[in-house]
């Protein structure tokens, strides 16, 4: 047993056992692929897309607000002192609300699926041009954890190359598509397969 205490005086306990490895069976023969975006956390092959909840985002005005009252407390005074501690409780709580979102995701999914296909990404370089909502999404430390709920599920993790074209792959035909990421295609092509559709569509 180790106890730790952090910089906020919360205590934490921490066990450690020995314990049986049990083999999980295969239970679904599920595949699936996942790809990271910005508008949505996860946008997979089979439509089933996940939303992020955005948590820093959902506290920023109280944190703000917790920023302008510790600027105007006195250095070294008291007052100041249950600022900073109410301050750093705040982010505290978004990164526990970010934590408790990843892992019951992590969990949900390698109970749906056997193997999970995720892409590899340069987050530092995605950081330097999308600033705070890189951290607010947590790429990396939701790809760590789902890692280590795989190991317990039996669930296999592909990572997939960050300049394999996934997202212009069709999953039905393996038909790949180069203007889907092109912006000036882009919506003379969804213009296109919806005029295409409506064609099918229409009784003669």
């Amino acid at each position: 047993m180790t106890v730790k205490r952090d910089s906020l005086g919360d205590i934490y306990v921490y066990f450690v056992t020995d314990a049986k490895n049990f083999e999980v069976e295969t239970r679904t023969d599920e595949i699936v692929g996942f790809d990271f975006g910005l508008k949505k956390f996860l946008t997979a092959s089979n439509g089933r897309d996940v939303t992020s909840p955005l948590f820093f985002a959902k506290n920023s005005v109280a944190i703000k607000s917790a920023c302008k009252n510790l600027s105007r407390k006195r250095n070294g005074s008291n007052n100041r002192k249950r600022s900073r501690l109410k301050l750093a409780r705040l982010y505290k709580k978004s990164a526990n609300q970010r934590q408790d979102f990843h892992i019951k995701l992590a969990r949900r999914l390698c109970l749906e699926y056997d193997t999970i296909c995720i892409e590899n990404l340069n987050l530092k370089e995605m950081q330097r041009l999308y600033g705070r909502k890189i951290s607010d999404l947590g790429f990396g430390s939701f790809v760590n954890i789902l890692k280590y709920e795989a190991s317990k599920f039996n669930t296999l993790i592909i990572g997939v190359g960050k300049y394999f074209a996934s997202s212009q792959i069709c999953r039905c035909c393996g038909e790949k598509n180069p203007q889907v990421k092109d912006l000036k295609y882009a919506n003379g092509y969804v213009r296109t397969a919806a005029r295409n559709t409506t064609e099918t569509e229409t009784p003669q």
